[in-house]
């Protein structure tokens, strides 16, 4: 009961801080989230671990309007991949690949292209079902071509995946054990 009162006034308090402003320039727009997100730490909640699926979603959505409304800005991927991490933890992950993929789409130059390649891969592995192994080579392929500052135990690992891919993650995991264990 008491969540939800905290929940309610937290939402109550964003609701009223970043109420129905007129958003005209990529600075108005920038200026809102940011204004949401010191309303957010007022009120003790992490930016980063958010939990609350109403809350989440606004948040990702006014980071989506920066993406929409001036998608030729340098701004604009990092919004859009700011909204993929937030419905990523959310647990949102058909949303969360669907900006991903966008992202990586659209913005081929994208500083954080390594990370996104690397969560859309990680998405179809484990999160979304039924698994697309398809899609997940893909993306695991893709970070191997183009990381090439991938640190070599990653690339180790991604290399391991790929060779393994017929597994699920789960049988992965378990195939491993079962090879440790044959070493003790």
């Amino acid at each position: 009961m008491m969540r939800k009162l905290l929940v309610l006034a937290v939402v109550s308090t964003m609701l009223i801080a970043c109420g129905p402003k007129k958003l005209e320039t990529k600075e108005d727009y920038i200026a809102a989230i940011v204004e949401f997100e010191d309303s957010l730490k007022a009120n003790a909640v992490d930016v980063n671990q958010l939990t609350d699926q109403a809350i989440g979603v606004s948040y990702a959505e006014k980071c989506l309007a920066v993406y929409r409304q001036f998608p030729k800005t340098k701004e604009a991927p990092r919004y859009l991949d700011k909204a993929h991490v937030i419905f990523a933890s959310l647990g949102m992950h058909q949303r969360s690949v669907l900006l991903a993929d966008t992202l990586i789409r659209n913005y081929p130059l994208y500083k954080n292209r390594p990370m996104v390649l690397e969560s859309l891969a990680t998405a179809y592995d484990i999160f979304l079902r039924p698994r697309n192994k398809e899609k997940v080579k893909m993306y695991y392929e893709m970070l191997l071509k183009e990381g090439t500052n991938l640190p070599a135990e990653q690339r180790e690992n991604i290399t391991f995946r790929l060779k393994n891919i017929d597994l699920s993650f789960e049988e992965l995991i378990d195939a491993n054990q079962a090879q440790q264990n044959k070493f003790r």
